[in-house]
């Protein structure tokens, strides 16, 4: 899980950014394009981790102890220091949650604009 909330934290940091420096306005492009940013660098995150799901184990095992792996968002040394904790889903979840808000939030302003 940790590979999964650092990859979407950068773009959603970003996104955060921009967010507030627009004065907590979110145009339509940032709402489509923050989601699709996060999901393609939780992709990029995981690459290491797919020969495994495909039954490649021998290649696993070969990027598990390459770290060169390092070029997608430091996978081989988070899984040398990972550890297991529930934070990392709650933290995850909330970040997509806070996506989620600020475009029902963005919709609400819209809709009372008209």
């Amino acid at each position: 899980m940790n590979h999964l909330l650092i990859a979407a934290s950068i773009p959603f940091l970003i996104a955060a950014v921009v967010y507030f420096m627009h004065r907590c306005r979110a145009s339509l492009i940032l709402l489509l394009v923050t989601p699709a940013f996060m999901a393609i660098a939780m992709l990029w995150a995981i690459v290491p981790d797919l020969p495994r799901l495909f039954g490649m184990m021998d290649l696993y095992n070969q990027l598990l102890r390459d770290p060169r792996c390092n070029i997608f968002f430091w996978h081989f040394t988070i899984d040398n220091i990972e550890t297991d904790s529930v934070w990392h889903s709650v933290l995850f979840v909330l970040m997509w949650g806070l996506l989620l808000s600020t475009a029902w939030r963005e919709l609400m302003l819209r809709e009372k604009e008209l």
